[in-house]
């Protein structure tokens, strides 16, 4: 959050800083696409 909060301000992140934060949005990403397989396989 700390990341997402300097780059809103501005501020410039390092390149490992910019990986880590990518890495993330993809986890997230990913799990919410898990969460919503698994709520479609529950309907059938």
């Amino acid at each position: 959050m700390l990341l997402c909060k300097q780059e809103e301000a501005g501020i410039q992140l390092n390149a490992d800083q910019v990986d880590w934060k990518d890495d993330t949005d993809d986890e997230s990403d990913d799990q919410e696409l898990e969460a919503h397989y698994m709520y479609m396989a529950k309907l059938q």
